[in-house]
């Protein structure tokens, strides 16, 4: 006998009814809808109530709950997203609740359209997680999707970095000795990545774009036109942050469409409940 897997739900937070707190419920039933799965609003207010009679009169056929926080959101939310498929969040995120999920987060602004198009930020470090999760989205939504990468010379403290670091970022891979930091270098590594996806997933409209700038600015931009970006969360610890800084951190707060947060692989669930601090919080109300 085989069993179900798990129904995971689409988690959207109650910040007491704002302007962009509406929009990031809509969205969030939208997609929990798009995906058929269930929509829980999650927060510390007592008056969530209101909130979700208003998403079940506008959703009919959408199962939606709500789910009080003891509190603080940052701790409580955290355990949550490990069985959720998705967080959605009202512009602006706060960063340490979108640093913790372990569920891919979307920050969506107040003024969101649907603009239909899909774009994916892309850096020599980006892992696959993030280009899966944005030609999934591409393909679900029936749209183009354009794959950024953003080089600029000297690459931001990159290169004399790069001497300390082993593997993709070392000498060998071209950092350090200006390989990568020129338009003909960062043309050949997004052909080189983007490679098997055109060959596994020939139905997807697939643009790479390589553009010499400011990442976040580039991003920022994008996002005036399309539906949907797709960053991956930092994951090049504290060292290489703090040189080579997060464009997508920059993004997330400047960008104009929803932004999707990709975090990096978890543990599973059970390695990720057990960790000091993190225990289950069970629906309330």
């Amino acid at each position: 006998m085989t069993l179900a897997a798990p129904v995971r739900p689409v988690l959207v937070l109650d910040d007491g009814g704002t302007v962009a707190g509406i929009a990031a419920q809509r969205w969030a039933a939208a997609e929990a809808t798009r995906r058929d799965l269930p929509l829980q609003l999650v927060g510390t207010r007592a008056d969530g109530a209101r909130a979700v009679r208003r998403l079940r009169g506008e959703y009919p056929r959408l199962p939606v709950d709500l789910r009080r926080l003891p509190g603080p959101v940052r701790r409580a939310l955290r355990p949550l997203t490990a069985d959720a498929a998705l967080l959605a969040l009202p512009a602006p995120a706060s960063e340490p609740v979108l640093s913790n999920s372990f569920c891919p987060t979307a920050v969506v602004p107040a003024d969101e359209t649907a603009r239909g198009r899909v774009v994916v930020g892309v850096a020599p470090w980006t892992p696959e997680e993030v280009l899966c999760t944005a030609v999934d989205e591409a393909l679900e939504r029936d749209a183009e999707l354009v794959a950024v990468r953003v080089w600029r010379a000297g690459g931001r403290g990159l290169p004399d970095l790069a001497r300390l670091l082993p593997g993709p970022f070392g000498p060998d891979a071209g950092w350090g000795h200006g390989g990568n930091d020129t338009a003909e270098g960062a043309r050949r590594d997004l052909d080189q990545l983007l490679s098997p996806w055109r060959i596994g997933y020939p139905q997807l409209q697939l643009h790479p774009l390589v553009v010499h700038g400011d990442p976040a600015a580039v991003l920022t931009m994008l996002s005036v036109d399309a539906e949907l970006l797709v960053v991956g969360r930092s994951g090049r610890g504290a060292l290489l942050r703090a040189v080579a800084g997060s464009p997508g951190d920059d993004a997330v707060t400047a960008a104009r469409c929803p932004v999707l947060v990709v975090p990096e692989p978890t543990p599973p669930r059970g390695e990720v409940l057990a960790l000091p601090g993190l225990l289950p919080v069970g629906p309330t109300g």
